[in-house]
């Protein structure tokens, strides 16, 4: 239990003790739903728009933090993962959780393996840029627009909508974390290398001849990638997942999008929408889906807050 490693020699309290304290806070303990299969076509969730935004897909991810005895600073992993039209997954230990390591590592990765179309992540801060500001981009969405790939943030509150990345970081803490005890952070080093062996051993014998075949892009060694500012807004867009809700009955649905707050028609409430914004053309686009039929819901000015 991490809670344990942060804290040690402290007594753990009792999961009587923990449900008895959340009734009393006025909260209430449920068993988490079960999915069902088909729920998310059901939901409108863009599957194929997805899809089409280009060939070779891949994820980023911090795992939550973790902890090992006797130290109460928490251990960061990174962690990205190609899901289309290959498979490798891989866990690189940063000191925090901030975009100046993502972009580090992810810096290292394509200068070995390629460039991806379109990097789907989750909205954190570290990815997304910050808390207060209303459409303005972070420093790694900058590195990513630079490098000409398609940035995608996946639905928030809904990680079961990202498989890709959800389903490996389960690998690691099953594999990795839960499988053995450490006591320092060299040790986490060396187990996260060993696991990242495995698959890439499985990577080259499955995927080596399409990789070596394709005309596929990587950074160069010593390449300058610039994050403060875009070289160019040409192009340049952004995705969003988003699941449509209302605070009130019979009330317009709404999205947020970067801290800005987007009104939806009420029929589109409790459904997945797919938005793209066009940094060049300062303009908001919102899709629905459903069996593949794709429908234009709305356009709007979104300016980029620079």
């Amino acid at each position: 239990m991490d809670y344990a490693k942060q804290y040690p020699g402290q007594m753990l309290p009792s999961t009587w003790f923990i449900d008895k304290t959340i009734r009393q806070a006025g909260l209430q303990t449920k068993k988490p739903k079960k999915h069902k299969r088909g729920g998310a076509q059901y939901l409108l969730y863009p599957i194929q728009l997805v899809r089409n935004l280009g060939y070779v897909q891949q994820s980023a991810d911090f795992i939550g933090k973790k902890y090992i005895s006797g130290q109460s600073e928490p251990i960061n992993i990174f962690s990205t993962s190609y899901y289309a039209p290959f498979k490798l997954y891989q866990i690189k230990p940063v000191n925090a959780e901030r975009a100046v390591y993502a972009i580090e590592k992810l810096t290292g990765f394509w200068q070995k393996y390629p460039l991806p179309n379109v990097l789907r992540m989750d909205n954190g801060l570290q990815f997304r840029g910050t808390a207060r500001g209303k459409r303005s981009l972070g420093i790694f969405l900058k590195f990513l627009l630079n490098l000409g790939i398609k940035p995608l943030f996946g639905s928030p509150s809904k990680p079961w909508t990202n498989p890709h990345i959800e389903g490996h970081n389960r690998v690691f803490n099953e594999k990795v974390w839960r499988q053995n005890f450490f006591t320092n952070r060299d040790q986490i080093a060396v187990e996260c290398e060993r696991f990242n062996e495995e698959s890439l051993e499985y990577f080259h014998f499955k995927y080596s001849q399409l990789v070596f075949n394709s005309n596929f892009s990587y950074i160069e060694h010593n390449q300058d990638i610039e994050t403060n500012k875009l070289i160019s807004t040409v192009g340049k867009k952004i995705y969003f997942i988003r699941f449509a809700q209302s605070t009130e009955k019979g009330k317009d649905a709404y999205i947020t999008i970067l801290n800005e707050t987007v009104s939806l028609p009420e029929q589109y409430n409790h459904q997945f929408v797919f938005t793209e914004w066009d940094i060049d053309k300062e303009q908001l686009v919102i899709y629905s889906e459903f069996q593949r039929a794709v429908t234009l819901i709305m356009k709007q000015k979104f300016y980029l807050n620079i």
